[in-house]
């Protein structure tokens, strides 16, 4: 898996800082975005871009303590470390709420799959009877259900298995 920063650009979210994306590589991420799928968590529009990375290189957290250590430059481990879990804990908080909410949604809603937007107009119509569901989008088609006064949220989907 590959995590790329990634920010909106629409006015709305022009302020707001950057997110990250996971992809299982740039095709996927070149794919997703070519497709419209590729959407703000803030304000649900398409206008991400992806932002200038480096390699992330994995270390020995421990190795890298010693070396410090080495030069007679006196760090606190323990500050180190800490500091180290505490930005794995606030990830994991929420990668755990995304979780918990996926699985209430999926709970207490219907998949719908791709027939999301042609659903929600039916209810919106009156033509089927209104009920909670859950789906797949464009994100041209999502603005405009926003665009007709239609409330729908998009909310990013992780997988079970991280």
């Amino acid at each position: 898996m590959i995590k790329y920063k990634l920010k909106c650009k629409s006015e709305y979210c022009a302020d707001k800082k950057e997110f990250d994306g996971w992809f299982q590589n740039i095709n996927a991420y070149e794919n997703q975005k070519h497709q419209g799928l590729i959407n703000c968590p803030v304000c649900g529009g398409d206008k991400v871009v992806k932002l200038l990375t480096t390699p992330n290189l994995k270390t020995s957290k421990i190795k890298n303590l010693e070396e410090i250590n080495n030069k007679n430059n006196n760090i606190n481990k323990t500050h180190i470390e800490s500091n180290s879990l505490l930005a794995n804990n606030n990830l994991t908080n929420i990668s755990t709420i995304l979780r918990t909410i996926k699985k209430e949604i999926q709970k207490n809603s219907t998949f719908v799959g791709d027939e999301f937007v042609s659903k929600v107009r039916s209810m919106k119509e009156g033509k089927i009877i209104e009920k909670p569901i859950h789906g797949h989008g464009t994100q041209k088609e999502i603005q405009e259900l926003r665009d007709d006064g239609i409330d729908v949220v998009n909310i990013p989907w992780i997988s079970d298995d991280n």
